[in-house]
């Protein structure tokens, strides 16, 4: 079981604040490995994506040769966030490529995408592949520190993936990257104290955190993105990007108001460790960590398990949004890095992932009748009572990402520099109030 253990990547994401400070910007050290004469870090230097304006990312050379031999006795070099691939899934890669000498040695982590690109950049890692976030795609392609992916080598994202992956707005044509993980944000609850009927029967869900029934009893992520986009979809609001400081006054009103109403606490594990040990009724919460919550429902049991839920809108609109993975310009072992792409994004290996970290992937096969009724490996590797038999536990099938929630959901995509100042501002304002 995973009951101690080390930052994940969504606890390294919502500390990023915290700890930026520690490495240069990513603006920073993207400026300073930029070609020539070009500039990566203002507004205009860069198209934003958005669903409504894709971007198709320049080409920086041609994609590998689908010839390349994979390369023999190699070592493989993961650059990811801290807890976020099954070790067990990762050895089983290297047994299939066994009679080509390839080896692990572990995973190179970072505390935040600041920190990961700049060991991208300095060299002090030479990486196979690496696990970028949407916001920074573009600024990555444009300091040309990743490689163009050749589709020939990397057939399962066609066989497994959902189609939309294969054209998605930040990449159009996938040149660059294919998904990760997906997740939605919504409101992690603890159903002894908030009965589903009462959640799901409110005219505005989102409006709990503000509820005074629960004051000192309300956890929010550090991460300033997603709680303001929920002070936003509380006032209907549904750009998540927006600059309009007509809507940015509401979230800031907003905000101030409940601290007032609940004393809410900042805590980057409010969703799967505070709330699973009543220091919380109700949090901020993504759907991989309520799906992974069960790690912490002492005394681990499942009956402690279904102590909690998960709300995200039954219209499915809400935030929602995927991680990535790519493979660095100066990879080491490029033929390889393609072979370990195909393999993770493959049915079978990225849902054994999934048993263990609680992460969703894009997979055709697992719809929601097949994550809420189907045991994951995981669960049957474990000697007792470790994790939910069913990938998502059924009572919560609102943390059962949908294809279709790509259509219609809401992303958070990179600001403009004055956009995300004016946010910031307005988050430093609350944080100011609130205690952790």
């Amino acid at each position: 079981m995973r009951h101690a253990r080390d930052l994940s990547r969504r606890e390294f994401l919502v500390r990023a604040g915290g700890t930026a400070a520690a490495v240069p910007t990513l603006s920073a050290i993207l400026d300073a490995c930029s070609k020539p004469g070009a500039s990566v870090s203002g507004s205009e230097a860069l198209q934003i994506a958005r669903p409504d304006n894709p971007v198709t990312l320049p080409m920086n050379g041609e994609p590998i040769a689908t010839d390349t031999p994979i390369e023999q006795g190699a070592t493989i070099q993961i650059l990811n966030w801290s807890v976020y691939m099954w070790k067990y899934v990762i050895n089983q890669f290297i047994q299939q490529y066994s009679d080509n000498g390839i080896k692990f040695s572990g995973i190179s982590t970072f505390n935040n995408m600041d920190e990961g690109v700049q060991k991208l950049q300095s060299g002090k890692i030479q990486a196979d592949v690496f696990f970028p976030t949407i916001d920074v795609l573009g600024k990555l392609v444009a300091a040309d520190l990743l490689q163009p992916l050749n589709h020939d080598l990397i057939p399962a994202l066609a066989q497994d993936n959902w189609a939309a992956f294969q054209n998605p707005y930040y990449d159009q044509g996938w040149r660059y990257s294919v998904p990760y993980t997906i997740y939605t944000t919504g409101i992690g609850y603890r159903r002894d104290q908030i009965p589903d009927e009462q959640i799901h029967g409110m005219d505005n869900p989102w409006s709990i955190l503000w509820d005074p029934t629960y004051k000192g009893r309300v956890g929010v992520y550090p991460s300033y993105r997603d709680v303001m986009a929920i002070a936003l979809m509380k006032n209907g609001i549904t750009d998540l990007n927006t600059g309009n400081d007509a809507d940015l006054e509401k979230v800031r009103t907003d905000l101030l108001a409940m601290i007032d109403a609940t004393s809410p606490r900042i805590a980057y594990d409010a969703s799967y460790n505070k709330l699973q040990n009543d220091k919380f009724s109700v949090t901020t919460a993504w759907s991989g960590d309520v799906v992974a919550g069960w790690s912490y429902a002492a005394p681990y049991t499942e009956a402690a398990y279904k102590g909690f839920g998960y709300w995200f809108p039954a219209d499915r609109k809400g935030p929602i949004d995927n991680d990535l993975i790519a493979i660095p310009k100066n990879a080491p072992h490029p033929r390889l890095a393609h072979e370990f792409i195909n393999f993770w994004i493959s049915f079978r290996h990225a849902m054994d992932n999934f048993s263990w970290n609680g992460y969703q992937p894009p997979q055709t096969k697992a719809d929601i009748n097949t994550l809420t009724q189907t045991e994951g490996l995981y669960s049957k590797q474990s000697s007792s009572w470790a994790a939910p038999a069913d990938y998502v536990a059924p009572w919560m099938p609102d943390a059962v990402v949908r294809e279709s929630d790509f259509g219609i959901g809401y992303r958070e995509g990179p600001l403009p520099p004055d956009v995300d100042d004016h946010w910031h501002q307005i988050w430093s304002e609350f944080t100011a109030g609130v205690g952790s």
